[in-house]
């Protein structure tokens, strides 16, 4: 984002005749906010904990991160595409080597005519509109298919929100402030959706008591380290490294005794000269568990898949503890 006091006044000048354009379009109904359904379609994804339904409505958390949230607003859509392309707004403010943006486009919203998505600032757009307004020149196009079958796509559908969650009391409280004291277009007209898209959030998953066991974890941590282990049921070696918790091995633990193995392969490696197949070997190690992760990952993905095509509109959270 460019302030606005970093630009020149020829800048300001042709910003300003964007936004008048977009006003215009915005009385003649080729520029509308997002409406409630298409909300309710992003239900089902969840990304670090936060809704993708709440996290698309705040401007704060989209703009400056178009290629990311175009990704997340492309699950709305049965039929859709990610266009990355270079726009007038970028342009004038950053030049040509920095104007491409990513957008959604997609026909669901009807007219016979193929609309654009802009999470940067949380509006639809006509396409003859939005190309006219921005002078889009295309540079790539992504099928609903490649991005269904992209692995940043299935890594975000297989996300765990029993792990992720933990990490909302970290930033929620900015968030909070972000949407209280916002002077965006985008958070203010999507403003009271969010706040009670967050209370109803935080209700369904008892986020105060996941707040509160927080809290209570990092005073053990200081206190009693070792009933933190207990409650968690870390096994450790003898050198204090976690070998598995809740019973789950950790896949990325070497036990002292792999260590001094792989310690004396490396010394003999380097004596004879053979460092190279030493750390081509270590590389197809780690390139095998990469694969087999990212299999994981995809299984995972395709199975909640399943699970969001019987009901596409359903909150991920919605047999979180605390759900009424």
């Amino acid at each position: 984002m460019v302030k606005e006091q970093n630009l020149s006044k020829e800048q300001l000048k042709k910003l300003n005749s964007i936004h008048k354009k977009l006003i215009k379009g915005a009385k003649q109904g080729k520029v509308f906010t997002y409406p409630s359904a298409l909300i309710d379609r992003l239900r089902p994804y969840q990304i670090g904990g936060l809704p993708v339904s709440i996290l698309l409505l705040i401007t704060e958390l989209c703009n400056g991160f178009c290629y990311d949230r175009s990704l997340l607003m492309s699950f709305a859509f049965n039929d859709a595409k990610i266009v990355h392309g270079n726009i007038e707004s970028l342009r004038i403010t950053g030049g040509e080597e920095f104007a491409e943006h990513s957008f959604v486009e997609t026909k669901e919203f009807g007219g016979n005519k193929t609309w654009v998505v802009d999470t940067s600032i949380g509006l639809i757009y006509d396409k003859d509109f939005y190309y006219s307004l921005e002078k889009v020149t295309v540079n790539t196009e992504i099928s609903k298919e490649e991005i269904m079958n992209s692995y940043a796509a299935k890594s975000i559908i297989a996300g765990d929100f029993e792990q992720d969650k933990y990490a909302l009391p970290l930033y929620m409280p900015f968030i909070e402030a972000a949407v209280a004291h916002s002077n965006w277009l985008g958070t203010l007209s999507y403003r009271d959706m969010i706040l009670s898209e967050l209370a109803k959030f935080k209700t369904a998953i008892g986020y105060d008591a996941i707040k509160k066991e927080i809290e209570d974890d990092m005073i053990l941590m200081k206190t009693d380290p070792n009933k933190l282990d207990e409650k968690f049921q870390i096994k450790r070696d003898r050198c204090g490294r976690e070998i598995s918790r809740n019973g789950v091995p950790n896949p990325y633990y070497i036990s002292p005794e792999e260590l001094e193995i792989k310690e004396a392969e490396y010394n003999s490696a380097k004596q004879s000269g053979k460092l190279d197949e030493f750390w081509q070997s270590c590389y197809s190690s780690s390139l095998e568990v990469m694969n087999l992760e990212e299999q994981k990952v995809i299984e995972l993905a395709d199975l909640r898949m399943q699970e969001i095509i019987k009901n596409p509109t359903a909150n991920f959270y919605a047999n979180q503890p605390g759900q009424n």
